[in-house]
């Protein structure tokens, strides 16, 4: 070790770290806003023994974990399904948001638990700093590779369902100018349900180089490759008797990976520019079986009342495909600090292209029941299995300008602003087909997309500190969100098909799964947030409460069919003439000699204020997927200076969701809370090594992580685990 010391001052969210020197080594660019913030230490992660990302946000207040078959997703303020495009999650500055919500995932569980110093939430956008896609909040994940102190971490642990996992991170000054840091973790585990196995490896590296006094240069790298060999939804009637009951097969291998380089230049002890360049990349195969029924139905032209039915029951389909997203950008951005506050100036500029190819093919049709008693096999020259190719190549290009200002007006009073403006660019194709079944001519259609998009952001917020440690604050902001380029077409049934054979007897035949991708004119959604909100220490008590309203203009919403076949599954992106989200947030956390304690409590209300008719959405009609209530509490006992005792609940209420019949109808079904105990212990060797045992879901609660009408994905029941931690 160097003899030097490493220094670390921390001021209300802004970061500056300094050697003995005082030449300034990090600049935090991101400013003092006026929101409730909550933050995620180190040392509660190491604690509570978290295994990944999704855990610690699963405990969080105010957050909400969707679960879906490519990777979880984080909502926050009622965001519900829109939450790949609502939430920003951030790995030191930079959005790790997929532009794709089919295929592509949040890869929030790439990041290796032992490399966060911190997680902060922070609820109710950021639309001019952000821009697009932060409405309903930001979670900012910061790592060690900028701590640029010694450190090392290692986790070793073994859990139920024969989970066994090891990750390691540290960092080293090689010399006073250069900080190198390193991280790797590995995962491999049986899953809940029967046949299941995933394996998962991390690897990141980097380094921090400062050039001299006023330049500094830092790169991060992360590579991460993840082999999921799992089964799908099964019915819900199949879990009712059997809980570990094994889908059909869904074989995922999923490779990312990322680079970030920054630079920054400090001009003065006043101004600092900063830039940022990035390249991530997401690669996934997908193998998938699903056993449907087909229907064909042909009818006269003279008479509609005569009719041939072809019933295939219990098809198997078989889907191969492939997915690759590529995301390139970077960030310019000037800070100015002035006698009463600081400016900052920004320009963003990301290009995202996605890519998919899949392919779904059933077994070869050969006989049909015709509806009448009898089983018919077709002619030679109609048997034929059916087909459904998709080819998909579509690129987002978005730049960003945006100015953001902290004016104090006192010492106990400031002033934030804010405007963005930002323009959008689509461009690419969807191919769908050539795709065959019996009886029906192939068809292929391609769909071309060059659009464009201009929105425009702004925010304006006044926060009182009344006393040390206590303020009141209030703001609104004018946000937007822009499609996913894959939103700006809709899958329903193809009511066009051509018959075989062309003998004049046949009107166009009705297949129930046959679709055909459409344009759907989707705009960008507004939105218009007011928020109050407080936050002191009481009595060895910190509290925070927020109350917000939230109104989108021309919400888009998505209905689905409930199957997850994805040769017969269907949707439809609908914008909706508004919705509001209200809630209220409660957060505080005690000391009392031994014990601590933290409790928090989040309700939201989401409800359409005026509906669509052809999305078939009413006023008064529940945004899909947001439950009302999500409540929070934890305790922790110190028996003594070793050895603690650790408990925790949460508690999800019911959300309604929305889907589609065969008839493209929507329907809305409810899908029930659930609330889950955690328990656990910690014995410290020393101060620099501990024991860690626990369960999970003690109380065996039964629920899903998903579910459709028909189906669903249950959650794990009782689970344990032990694990060691080691820190220099």
């Amino acid at each position: 070790m160097n003899g030097k010391v490493i220094l670390a001052d921390i001021d209300l969210g802004r970061t500056v770290i300094t050697d003995g020197s005082g030449d300034i080594r990090v600049e935090n660019f991101s400013p003092v806003e006026n929101k409730n913030t909550y933050i995620i230490s180190q040392e509660k992660i190491q604690e509570k023994k978290y295994k990944n990302v999704e855990e610690v946000l699963n405990d969080a207040p105010g957050v909400v974990v969707q679960n879906t078959a490519f990777g979880p997703r984080v909502d926050m303020r009622g965001s519900g399904e829109k939450s790949l495009s609502r939430v920003k999650v951030l790995v030191d500055g930079i959005s790790i948001n997929p532009t794709e919500e089919s295929m592509a995932s949040l890869p929030i569980n790439s990041i290796p638990v032992e490399t966060i110093r911190k997680i902060e939430i922070i609820p109710g956008g950021g639309a001019t700093l952000y821009g697009s896609g932060a409405v309903g909040g930001v979670v900012n994940i910061s790592t060690n590779s900028n701590a640029t102190k010694n450190n090392f971490f290692m986790d070793l642990s073994y859990g139920s369902f024969d989970n066994r996992d090891i990750g390691f991170a540290g960092g080293y000054n090689v010399t006073d100018s250069l900080y190198v840091n390193y991280g790797f973790s590995y995962i491999n585990s049986e899953g809940y349900r029967e046949d299941e196995q995933r394996d998962s490896k991390t690897y990141l590296g980097g380094f921090d180089y400062k050039i001299n006094s006023k330049n500094r240069i830092r790169y991060q790298g992360r590579r991460g490759k993840e082999t999921n060999d799992g089964t799908n939804e099964v019915t819900k009637k199949i879990l009712a008797e059997n809980r570990r009951a094994p889908g059909l097969n869904l074989d995922v291998d999923t490779n990312t990976e990322s680079n970030t380089l920054d630079y920054e230049y400090r001009a003065t002890d006043k101004l600092v520019f900063g830039t940022t360049l990035f390249n991530q990349k997401q690669k996934r195969k997908i193998k998938t079986e699903s056993i449907d029924d087909i229907f064909i139905i042909l009818s006269s032209r003279k008479y509609d009342d005569l009719k041939d039915y072809y019933n295939f029951y219990d098809v198997k389909s078989l889907m191969n495909a492939e997915f690759k997203e590529e995301k390139d950008g970077g960030k310019f951005k000037t800070k100015y600090e002035y006698k009463k506050g600081e400016v900052i100036f920004g320009y963003d500029y990301t290009k995202a292209n996605i890519k998919r190819n899949s392919n779904v093919q059933s077994e070869v049709l050969r006989s049909y029941y015709d509806g009448e008693g009898g089983y018919i096999t077709l002619s030679p020259g109609d048997r034929k299995a059916v087909t459904n190719q998709v080819k998909i190549d579509l690129t987002k290009e978005s730049h960003g300008v945006y100015v953001f200002n902290k004016y104090d007006i006192t010492e106990k009073v400031n002033l934030t602003t804010g405007l963005r403006g930002e323009f959008t660019k689509y461009k690419g194709s969807r191919i769908n087909g050539p795709n065959e079944m019996p009886m029906i001519s192939p068809k292929l259609k391609t769909i071309e997309t060059d659009r464009t998009m201009e929105n425009y952001a702004g925010e304006l917020g006044l926060m009182y500190k009344y006393r040390e440690g206590g303020n009141i604050y209030g703001r609104y902001e004018r946000g937007f969100i822009t499609p996913f380029p894959s939103q700006l077409t809709d899958k329903v049934h193809d009511k066009a098909l051509k018959p075989g054979q062309e003998n004049g007897f046949m009107t166009p035949p009705i297949v129930n799964v046959a679709s055909i991708y459409v344009d759907n004119h989707l705009q960008p959604e507004t939105t218009d947030t007011f928020e109050l909100g407080i936050r002191d220490y009481i009595y060895n008590s910190y509290v925070s409460l927020a109350t917000f309203v939230t109104d989108t203009d021309d919400e888009i919403v998505l209905i689905q069919s409930g199957v997850t076949n994805p040769a017969i599954k269907r949707w439809q992106y609908k914008n909706i003439g508004k919705t509001r989200r209200m809630g209220v947030e409660a957060e505080a956390e005690q000391s009392l000699g031994k014990f601590t304690f933290n409790q928090s409590i989040t309700y939201i209300d989401a409800t359409t204020l005026k509906g669509n008719e052809s999305a078939q959405i009413k006023k008064g009609d529940k945004v899909p997927l947001v439950p009302k209530i999500k409540l929070t509490l934890g305790t922790k006992y110190a028996l003594t200076e070793n050895l603690s005792l650790s408990g925790g609940y949460t508690y999800v209420s019911s959300k309604e969701a929305r889907e589609m019949t065969e008839e493209d109808k929507s329907f809305s079904y409810k899908i029930g809370g659930y609330g889950v105990f955690d328990v656990g212990v910690t014995y410290k060797f020393d101060e620099y090594s501990s024991l860690k045992a626990g369960i999970k879901n003690l109380t065996s609660t039964k629920y899903n992580l998903r579910e459709t009408s028909i189906e669903a994905v249950p959650a794990p029941e009782r689970n344990y685990y032990l694990g060691l931690n080691v820190k220099f």
